[in-house]
């Protein structure tokens, strides 16, 4: 069984609604946080995590609405016996660690028990989290300085999941997520409610390039994240943008949501 919980499902702009994008990917006996944006300890407290449950943690790049609840994530943590194993691009972890530098200074890091697990900036990789559970990782556009990593996950169960959040339409994540069970895309715009702006500027997608992207790759399945503050509030519209009169399922979740891969009806088309 594989499952993903949507935690947070919006953009930087995001609130009430739909929080910061954040997600965990869980299978017997894994899980893995994804993202870490301002509201990780609420997000985790909705689904009865505690900070010191976290194993694993991706991130995807420096941005604040992916990065600044590191410090408190970290804190709760203190002296826990479990390890966190943090992983992420060489400027992503240069960030983390000054982030809590500068919200805790003198505070020994030693008691964080935290594991980097530096990822290619460059060139695509493939890391082993645990046994029959791959990550695979590849740069994709995103501002200069900012450099955001696209991810995949697969296990031994043949199940696959691919992740790219902050960027355009590209092909290395389209190649990465090519045969996957579930693309997990940003839509920080749609195409639609939004005909007159350009996602482009500011390295972001529509619903409809998403929707572009996960049939190009060949995946049955897409979800929409990281959905800008208006937007958001149109789930209906989102998913039939993205699906563009085909038979793409596509599903726009709510904070909070779970879907399995295992349970093909589990997935809810809207």
């Amino acid at each position: 069984m594989v499952d993903v919980v949507f935690l947070g499902t919006g953009g930087a702009f995001s609130a009430g609604r739909r929080s910061n994008l954040s997600l965990l990917i869980e299978a017997s006996d894994f899980q893995m946080l994804v993202e870490a944006g301002p509201t990780v300890m609420q997000q985790l407290a909705h689904v009865n995590l505690r900070p010191a449950d976290i194993e694993r943690l991706f991130i995807s790049h420096s941005h604040g609405d992916h990065t600044l609840g590191f410090p408190m994530l970290a804190l709760n943590r203190l002296d826990a016996p479990i390890p966190l194993h943090v992983y992420a691009g060489l400027n992503t972890i240069a960030t983390l660690k000054t982030l809590w530098e500068l919200v805790y200074p003198g505070l020994d890091a030693r008691r964080l028990n935290l594991h980097w697990h530096e990822l290619s900036e460059r060139d695509p990789e493939e890391t082993k989290l645990a046994k029959g559970i791959t990550l695979r990782t590849v740069l994709v556009p995103h501002p200069p300085r900012v450099p955001t990593l696209a991810a995949r996950w697969d296990f031994a169960c043949g199940r696959s999941i691919a992740f790219a959040t902050d960027t355009i339409p590209n092909a290395a994540a389209m190649e990465l997520a090519r045969d996957s069970d579930l693309l997990i895309h940003e839509a920080s715009y749609s195409a639609m409610l939004e005909p007159d702006e350009d996602p482009a500027v500011n390295y972001h997608s529509t619903a409809q390039q998403a929707g572009e992207v996960a049939r190009r790759a060949g995946c049955p399945r897409l979800a929409l994240v990281h959905l800008g503050s208006e937007i958001g509030k149109h789930p209906d519209v989102l998913a039939e943008e993205a699906r563009a009169g085909t038979d793409l399922q596509v599903i726009v979740p709510e904070d909070g949501e779970r879907i399995s891969l295992s349970d093909v009806e589990s997935v809810k088309s809207q």
